[in-house]
């Protein structure tokens, strides 16, 4: 299995893919060649942007499509020396998109207003797309017009159609997928990102179209790695030490885990699902807990309450005409100690 110097997965932009990270990495690379394994439904425009210049200024960057990946990710790819994609990908590439909160009732110079301020957004949405058409013609070949036409269309485009289309410089057959650039993508996931579906039948295994109607996918673990930080103290060290176990015993991880070269741990569906149930389950008692203690809370408050009414009532009874000082202190002082205590009882208890 190949090895690459650097995995983009996740959203660009987002948890996984940062400027600053591919920066660092191109940093400790200087003048010597990069292999770049992507796999992305992509993300932010400027953090696109940004990486699309990083693998340029580099320029001994290899980009390698694996899996499915669209938008952001694969301009960002164009700035490479070099595109390969593995005839078990698919990659996408689509006009800029903007999101649009507006909802309620409007008068008509609201709505002027609001027609506007879309209309201004359109026009910085076509500024965008011009810059990436510019960016893909770059790369292609090809006119603007024909880009723009295919970014219109916005449909998953096979390795080999890639390929001619000038996208890509070379194909290669399909290879066992490294475990940090697996996802898990369904046609659901990629509606809710505003992405067409797959194309009927596509196997990404074997980058064949089958006639049977599957929809679905690679069904594989998932990679949540993070980049080991060294401990800034003795106490902060045996906190990630306890954590560490915690977490394995919870997974009966008796050896431990496994990371790769670059300090990443790769875990299952099943771990991480066992982590979440974990996590819910302790939420939960969390709440429960919380829901005591303020029951408690409000029961001290109330004794507390009965305790002063008390004693007020003991100073004005004091004064009262036809009653024993005696008794009125001692009935109130038994009243008051028992409250007392109860209040005591509870409290310790918290």
């Amino acid at each position: 299995m190949k090895k690459y110097d650097l995995y983009l997965t996740g959203e660009v932009g987002g948890w996984g893919i940062t400027a600053d990270y591919v920066k660092y990495i191109l940093d400790k690379k200087k003048d010597q060649p990069v292999d770049v394994a992507i796999c992305s439904l992509g993300g932010y425009v400027n953090t696109g942007l940004q990486i699309y210049e990083l693998f340029r200024n580099h320029g001994q960057v290899t980009c390698y499509f694996l899996g499915m990946s669209a938008s952001a990710a694969t301009f960002m790819a164009m700035g490479a020396k070099k595109v390969v994609m593995s005839k078990n990908a698919l990659i996408l590439i689509h006009n800029a998109m903007g999101r649009v909160f507006e909802w309620g009732d409007m008068n008509k110079e609201q709505l002027d207003e609001l027609v506007k301020r879309l209309q201004f957004q359109r026009s910085q949405l076509n500024t965008i797309d011009d810059v990436l058409a510019e960016i893909y013609a770059e790369k292609s070949g090809k006119p603007i017009d024909d880009v723009k036409a295919k970014m219109k269309v916005a449909a998953w485009i096979k390795a080999t159609d890639a390929r001619d289309f000038g996208l890509v410089d070379e194909v290669t057959e399909p290879e066992q997928m490294p475990t940090n650039v697996r996802n898990i993508y369904t046609n659901s996931l990629i509606k809710d990102m505003g992405l067409p579906a797959l194309p009927k039948g596509f196997n990404t295994l074997t980058g064949e179209e089958n006639p049977t109607a599957g929809v679905l996918q690679k069904v594989v673990e998932m990679l949540k790695g993070l980049m080991p930080e060294p401990a800034t103290d003795k106490s902060q060290n045996e906190m990630k030490i306890t954590v560490f176990a915690a977490l394995a015993a919870l997974l009966a991880a008796k050896d431990g885990f496994e990371a790769d070269e670059k300090g990443l741990v790769a875990l299952t569906q099943d771990q991480l699902k066992t982590i979440d149930d974990e996590l819910t389950k302790q939420n939960d008692a969390c709440r429960q807990a919380s829901d005591v203690l303020k029951k408690q809370k409000s029961t001290i408050d109330q004794l507390t309450k009965e305790k002063n009414d008390l004693a007020e009532q003991v100073k004005n009874l004091k004064g009262s005409a036809g009653t024993k000082e005696e008794e009125v202190v001692d009935g109130a002082d038994n009243t008051i100690s028992a409250a007392a205590e109860l209040f005591n009882t509870i409290k310790d208890a918290l």
